[in-house]
């Protein structure tokens, strides 16, 4: 059998946080033998963190010091070679690398600066892997419109749903289909807080559990108002419909409304209450709607133990049900791996 020739591929981080960390970890073992059985050798050629500088070589950077660096809560700086950079902005600008990740933190409101980054590496001719929802979110069609005219890739598949292949699946299995809408119960913890409330635990408790175990961030609200879902909403909405959304024009209803009478009741009833992301097509106008509803027990939106459920509307194929469960950091960092993996079958490795 020919021994199949392996090409660079060089790769920057905007962002190094959880994400960012499992997927450089994984990547000197499993992850670097899958992508070079896939025709790619990589090397690390810049990373820009928020809270602990940035570094660039294009010799490549030692990713095993890198980590142990920021782990311990040092600066980069010591691995840094050549001509001092300002700021991730100008990391992005100039740099040596083929794709950027943008595994930078959401900013739900407006989706930056995680959107500015993708579009400057995108104009380098560039191609973009990102797990951050805000750039499709807000910015969607320009961002792959801007793809095509580089003749690049701009692809996010852990954008929603953490690793599972839900834009893959759009674009490669159900080809000239018609997305219609969808309904999904997209953050799990409004979901888990709920559930707790159907075994008698008062919402203060459930949502206390919930930021103990790390679930719940210490200002809950993003996940409790619906924000966290509308995004999630607006990223599915734009991808897959061709809409324009944005988070703020999302109809949001908190579980805050949900009292433990109201799920008492739907309890005896042979309910449960969840936060129902739904999104669907009036004339040419695609709406959206965020909020709690009381759903049968048979209903595939209540799936005990799901971490995220998203049902697909389309034309062709009727409803497409997906259940994901135990989502979380491995599963986003594979999501960043199979898009590279894209990139890498698709003649990815454009010098830069």
């Amino acid at each position: 059998m020919p021994v199949r020739p392996v090409r660079p591929l060089r790769l920057a981080f905007a962002g190094f946080g959880n994400v960012a960390r499992r997927f450089a970890e994984l990547l000197g073992g499993p992850y670097g033998r899958i992508l070079r059985r896939a025709g790619v050798s990589v090397r690390v050629t810049a990373i820009a963190t928020g809270h602990h500088g940035l570094a660039v070589d294009a010799r490549g950077l030692p990713l095993t010091r890198a980590l142990a660096l920021v782990r311990e809560g040092h600066s980069l700086a010591p691995l840094h070679r050549g001509k001092p950079v300002a700021s991730t902005r100008a990391l992005i600008a100039t740099a040596p690398y083929d794709v950027l990740l943008e595994l930078s933190p959401l900013e739900p409101l407006t989706g930056e600066p995680a959107t500015a980054h993708v579009a400057a590496a995108l104009r380098r001719g560039l191609h973009v892997v990102t797990a951050n929802k805000g750039p499709v979110a807000h910015a969607a069609g320009r961002l792959k419109a801007l793809a095509r005219r580089h003749r690049v890739r701009f692809l996010h598949e852990g954008a929603v749903m953490d690793g599972f292949p839900i834009f893959n699946l759009a674009e490669r299995c159900l080809r000239g289909v018609e997305f219609r809408g969808f309904g999904g119960v997209l953050n799990s913890t409004t979901t888990r807080i709920l559930s707790r409330m159907e075994a008698g635990v008062p919402f203060d408790v459930a949502l206390a559990e919930a930021q103990a175990a790390g679930v719940a961030e210490a200002d809950p609200a993003f996940d409790l108002d619906g924000w966290d879902a509308a995004v999630k909403t607006c990223a599915l909405a734009n991808a897959l419909m061709g809409a324009t959304l944005r988070p703020a024009e999302v109809e949001r209803v908190s579980v805050r409304e949900i009292t433990a009478q109201a799920v008492d009741k739907a309890t005896l009833e042979g309910k449960r209450w969840r936060l129902v992301a739904r999104a669907g097509r009036d004339g040419r106008r695609v709406w959206a709607r965020v909020a709690p509803e009381e759903l049968p027990l048979g209903d595939l939106l209540v799936s005990d133990g799901a971490d995220g459920v998203l049902v697909l509307d389309t034309d062709l194929m009727g409803e497409v049900g997906l259940v994901e469960s135990a989502g979380g950091v491995d599963q986003t960092a594979y999501a960043v791996l199979s898009d590279l993996l894209e990139v890498a079958g698709g003649g990815g490795g454009r010098p830069s």
